[in-house]
């Protein structure tokens, strides 16, 4: 079948990058792989099929409605939400689909307490604790007072107690530990009171690679999942593969002159005489795009401007460039809402319907966009394609 645009997903690779994570976890501690954001764009509920055929059986999302694409999916394992629910129906249809539910406030408890005394059905609870990021989660004091007023509850289970780490990957630990303290306090003062919750976890990507003492008994997995690690001073990485590829074929080649400008503004002028392809993909795809999160300090902002500088100065390791039949080559002028345009030399061979990879950040490709699994390696081959509830172990 024809796409204009697609995403590869090897799913080899994805069991890959799971078996390198589960060859660092002790045996005692369970892994809560993180699906969120589309599993980082590689499709939350295939990915979790996946997982589960190959031993995973407890997931984390951020919003009740990533929770729900995989129940509509299929996903009967556990699931974690990581987001409050802040509504009687929201908690209605977490409680309806088995879907554990974070508490970070009292105001969250007491919602949930409205609910649970009118149902019979068991409801599952993680307690969120704030050590240090300043999002959202509970105190000592509040968490010993939830777990009083839930305790009443027959049918309410604190499973489990968690905080997140707000740089794990930092070169100075003192932060992290301070954070990891400042938990375990938590938990002692909660134990002294009579409250033993079985399931403890404090470690993302980051923490498990660098912080094998903070385990406990789970750790959160998403992006080594997805074949990266996390930006983080990392002394012993594991071995990943990248499961991802965004693709699309070449619309149309022209001829153009040197001399001649591309694009809106008239951006790019062309040095040499040149074949200039149009690929069907722009910025409402997410190429060209960029997290523009605030510098976190003058180093990072020193390093962008002069990245920007590079690429401006057209350095060739800062273009922004595609690939087709195994090799690179430039887009050239502004990336168009829906197009943009290659450079490619007269005396290279490109068609019409070659196959082009594009450098999308996978969390910015929109949700709509076609993935397709493979397996063996071989994209794109006829007979390699496999349907995703062949992936699930239907026959």
């Amino acid at each position: 079948m024809y796409y204009d645009k697609w995403v590869e997903i090897d799913t080899d690779a994805i069991k890959y990058n799971l078996l390198q994570v589960q060859s660092r976890i002790p045996e005692e501690v369970r892994l809560i792989a993180v699906l969120k954001a589309q599993a980082y764009g590689h499709g939350a509920a295939e990915v979790a099929r996946i997982l589960y055929q190959n031993g995973v059986d407890f997931f984390a999302v951020s919003y009740l409605s990533e929770a729900m694409q995989l129940r509509n999916g299929g996903i009967r394992a556990s699931i974690l939400l990581f987001t409050p629910l802040i509504d009687y129906y929201q908690i209605k249809e977490a409680v309806e689909n088995y879907i554990t539910m974070a508490i970070t406030s009292l105001y969250d408890a007491e919602l949930l307490e409205e609910f649970a005394g009118g149902i019979n059905q068991p409801v599952t609870v993680h307690l969120k604790i704030e050590t240090g990021l300043g999002r959202f989660g509970l105190n000592a004091e509040e968490a010993a007072e939830i777990c009083q007023k839930l305790s009443g509850y027959s049918n309410i289970y604190i499973e489990g107690i968690y905080t997140h780490m707000a740089e794990g990957g930092a070169a100075n630990s003192r932060y992290t530990k301070r954070q990891f303290k400042k938990f375990q306090r938590v938990v002692q003062i909660l134990e002294e009171a009579g409250y033993n919750i079985p399931v403890k976890h404090v470690a993302n990507s980051a923490v498990f690679l660098k912080y094998p003492d903070m385990h406990l008994n789970a750790v959160r997995i998403g992006t080594l999942l997805s074949g990266q690690h996390p930006v983080a001073d990392i002394k012993n990485p594991l071995q990943l593969v990248d499961p991802y590829k965004f693709k699309t074929h070449v619309i149309a080649i022209k001829n153009h002159k040197a001399g001649d400008y591309l694009g809106y503004s008239r951006t790019w002028r062309l040095a040499d005489d040149a074949q200039v392809a149009v690929i069907p993909v722009g910025y409402y795809d997410g190429l060209a795009l960029e997290v523009a999160n605030q510098p976190t300090g003058w180093m990072d902002l020193f390093k962008r401007m002069v990245k920007m500088l590079l690429a401006y100065l057209n350095i060739r390791r800062f273009q922004l460039t595609v690939r087709i039949k195994g090799k690179s080559y430039p887009i050239r002028g502004k990336v168009f809402m829906q197009m943009a345009l290659i450079e490619i030399p007269q005396d290279m061979v490109v068609n019409i319907g070659d196959e082009v990879e594009l450098p999308i950040r996978k969390t910015l490709v929109a949700d709509n966009t076609v993935r397709i699994y493979i397996k063996s390696g071989r994209a794109g081959k006829q007979g390699d394609i496999y349907r995703t509830s062949y992936l699930a172990g239907e026959e």
